[in-house]
């Protein structure tokens, strides 16, 4: 990479950004070629999920909640080419989720040679580039490489998301504001006080977060205009070339792109070459044979909820601009009751269980009296002591979700959880989800699952609602498309 110059960071007019790149080719073999190599390909793949938003862009798969080698094998011998493992691990400090990366990942080599198995594994995260990288991979990799004998070329990183507005060109991730592309680093999410960074160039980004561990040299770029000029030959090019133990970073603005990338990774799969990934949700469906699909119609969202009379819930715990924004449309619209849950009162144990106590009797009141209700945390953020302390905030406040929504004297007629760790730990610790069936998608990046029968809710549809998808309406028009 010796003489690579940094692109400007600024933001841009989208409209016009992504009308400058090169155009995307016309009649190509894509569709087919991707079809073929996939056919060809032996090996299972697997997603590890920090948390549950990443099934906001596949259909017809299974998610596993809670693992167990038992549950790895059920579903390395099933015919299903891919499967979810939700981990939470953005919930937890980096510490912690190493090591529930390395049991996760030990327990899946156990059951991967009793059934004689070949994977290819997805670490999945944030589209707005925070989370636990490169802690992950790298202890995927170790993993793997001790217990499977398996070895990596590299890491492949690709934090596009399309239904999320998240593009990559010029090495630079943009997020969509309004009508303009801001570079990563410049928006909110670069100012997580557990994940925040400072470069929006990917290339810059992998220096940052690996603080010297990767050098310069070791960080490959595939550009928009080899993907859209060369085609398949020049991204199967660029990986032959790339060093040893190499980080791969990869610009895309659309699904041509991606189908394009994943050729050339699963040609170079194909000669014997192993990858990591770490990517956003978009790379998924391309990588693991799902066919993209419209959201759920109007009709199958009906089917879905039954005869129950109740009212709905909305359970808000992310604290991100884009919520506030929905949050507020749907208080606004009083299609629903608002009930403000206090974390003040939460992290002072006298007032602790009096708040949760309020919110159950209130919350089931509106329940039986088919009132939709809303639970949103109070919306000013309590940091605690560095990026572990605000973390343990984010655990009492999910602990406090999770006794509400147990507690309840009455079931939803429909549960929609806004944010990651607050749908993951919904899903896991209130319902008692083991499994789930992902049936696609509400809205453009907002999954629908259907829950297990071992939970409280079996066969019933649960809404996982990414904190920072959408627009200021959506939140309200998901509720209306239930109610």
């Amino acid at each position: 990479m010796e003489g690579y110059l940094l692109p400007r960071c600024v933001p841009q007019n989208m409209e016009r950004a992504l009308s400058a790149l090169p155009p995307i080719p016309e009649n190509t073999d894509v569709d087919y070629m991707l079809a073929d190599l996939i056919s060809k390909d032996p090996r299972k793949v697997i997603v590890l999920d920090d948390d549950p938003t990443g099934t906001q862009t596949v259909h017809g798969v299974k998610v596993i909640t809670k693992w167990s080698e038992e549950r790895f094998i059920n579903v390395l011998e099933s015919d299903d080419r891919l499967f979810y493992v939700l981990t939470n691990s953005r919930s937890l400090p980096e510490e912690q989720a190493v090591d529930l990366t390395k049991q996760l990942v030990a327990s899946l080599n156990r059951a991967v040679k009793k059934t004689n198995s070949k994977i290819s594994i997805i670490s999945r995260s944030d589209s707005t580039l925070r989370g636990h990288f490169p802690a992950e991979t790298v202890a995927v990799i170790d993993t793997v490489r001790n217990g499977l004998g398996m070895e990596f070329c590299g890491q492949v990183v690709v934090p596009a998301f399309f239904e999320g507005d998240r593009y990559t060109f010029d090495d630079v991730h943009w997020v969509r504001q309004g009508d303009m592309l801001v570079p990563a680093a410049q928006t909110e999410f670069a100012k997580d006080p557990a994940f925040g960074f400072r470069s929006s160039n990917l290339v810059e980004w992998v220096l940052e977060k690996t603080d010297g561990a990767v050098t310069r040299d070791a960080i490959v770029s595939i550009p928009i205009e080899v993907i859209r000029r060369e085609g398949v030959p020049g991204v199967y090019r660029i990986l032959q070339k790339a060093p040893w133990n190499s980080v791969i970073v990869s610009n895309a603005t659309s699904y041509y792109d991606l189908k394009t990338l994943v050729c050339g990774l699963l040609r170079s799969e194909a000669d014997g070459h192993n990858y990591v990934y770490r990517t956003a949700a978009s790379f998924v469906p391309i990588y693991g044979g799902i066919s993209l699909r419209d959201s759920l119609s109007r009709e199958e969202l009906r089917d879905l909820s039954g005869n129950n009379t109740n009212g709905g819930l909305v359970v808000v715990g992310s604290h991100v601009e884009t919520t506030n924004q929905q949050l507020k449309s749907l208080l606004n619209a009083k299609k629903v009751s608002g009930i403000e849950l206090s974390v003040t009162d939460l992290l002072h144990e006298a007032a602790r269980e009096l708040e949760i106590a309020r919110i159950i009797n209130a919350v089931s009141r509106n329940l039986v009296s088919s009132t939709d209700t809303v639970i949103y945390t109070s919306r000013t953020v309590l940091e605690g002591t560095g990026k572990d302390g605000y973390l343990q905030i984010g655990s009492v406040i999910s602990d406090a979700l999770v006794r509400i929504v147990r507690g309840l004297a009455a079931e939803p007629k429909f549960l929609i959880a806004k944010g990651g760790i607050t749908s993951s730990v919904l899903a896991t610790d209130a319902l008692g989800s083991e499994t789930a069936h992902v049936l696609g998608q509400i809205l453009p990046g907002v999954p629908v699952w259907r829950m297990g029968e071992e939970t409280t809710v079996p066969g019933k549809p649960y809404v996982i609602f990414p904190g920072n998808v959408g627009d200021e309406g959506s939140l309200l028009k998901a509720v209306q498309l239930l109610s």
